[in-house]
């Protein structure tokens, strides 16, 4: 972009000092998908949704567990600032990611003003990362209020999120109140109590809301499958996510076009030889969705 005389001379002149400069992160919220074996070796591994949560060592928030993040470098694009963040912290290098949302409530660090732009990443069981731990998820939500209003709704949930890891338990209750009126829709989530550092906790229910969003019109959940899977582990990946169980016809037919049959077959000990698929890149969306 080239810049007029008119705007040199303009910058010549100008200052930014009339102006507040809050402090701006850039935060990961890092998810993967494993197989979590039964007691029973006839059943199949159960898939389970983790998040990767990194241990502070300083205040603010000493001993607390954290997404992974890191202050912006002006020198760098906020993207470049991420991945360097997470290859240099934690050793991850590949994952797929997407901007999230940009979280700025003015007490959220008790430092100063902190904006946090945050981040969805995706990766496999594959990837051996350090310096943190990988956290199971257990969430129960409970509509406790509904509303009926002239031209609209109301909504108050109770959101129960534990996150676990062997014998450590990290204990979260967010309030999530929905109000609808006309075309307009407001969603206001609040943190009634959280083990969590900062308001973290958000920003993973913020990235478990877009990844459960965007199954219906993506192929998104491949970033977590291994290169190739058997169709029951897809839609057992899918199913994780959602938290509800699927219909075997309405799911094979809605993800038909997302994978490749490959001429290849499983052979684990106490199991039927099941046929192994890949991720279709050139699936076509309209056919799907």
């Amino acid at each position: 972009m080239q810049i007029s005389n008119d705007d040199k001379k303009f910058l010549e002149l100008y200052s930014d000092s009339k102006y507040q400069k809050p402090s701006v992160t850039v935060d990961a919220v890092i998810l993967r998908m494993i197989d979590k074996e039964n007691d029973n070796y006839r059943k199949l591994p159960e898939k389970k949704l983790q998040v990767f949560l990194t241990y502070r060592k300083y205040p603010p928030f000493v001993d607390h567990y954290a997404v992974v993040g890191t202050f912006i470098d002006l020198n760098n694009t906020l993207e470049h600032t991420l991945d360097l963040c997470v290859k240099n912290k934690i050793s991850l290098n590949n994952f797929y990611k997407e901007q999230l949302f940009t979280f700025g409530d003015k007490q959220r660090d008790p430092r100063t003003r902190v904006l946090s732009v945050s981040y969805l990443l995706l990766t496999n069981a594959e990837e051996s990362l350090s310096n943190g731990e990988w956290f199971d998820f257990e969430i129960k939500q409970t509509e406790n209020k509904t509303e009926v209003l002239n031209d609209g709704y109301a909504v108050e949930k109770d959101i129960i999120i534990t996150l676990r890891n062997g014998e450590t338990i990290l204990n979260n209750h967010l309030k999530l109140k929905i109000n609808s009126s006309g075309l307009k829709m407001e969603k206001v989530l609040e943190i009634v109590s959280s083990d969590l550092a900062f308001d973290h906790i958000k920003l993973i229910y913020f990235a478990l809301d877009r990844l459960k969003n965007k199954l219906e019109y993506t192929d998104i959940a491949f970033n977590l499958l291994p290169q190739k899977f058997t169709l029951t582990e897809l839609k057992n990946c899918y199913e994780e996510i959602l938290g509800t169980k699927l219909l075997d016809a309405n799911f094979r037919r809605k993800t038909s076009d997302l994978v490749c049959p490959l001429n290849e077959f499983t052979g684990e000990k106490g199991h039927r030889p099941s046929q192994l698929f890949t991720h279709n890149p050139n699936w076509d969306r309209d056919a799907n969705f």
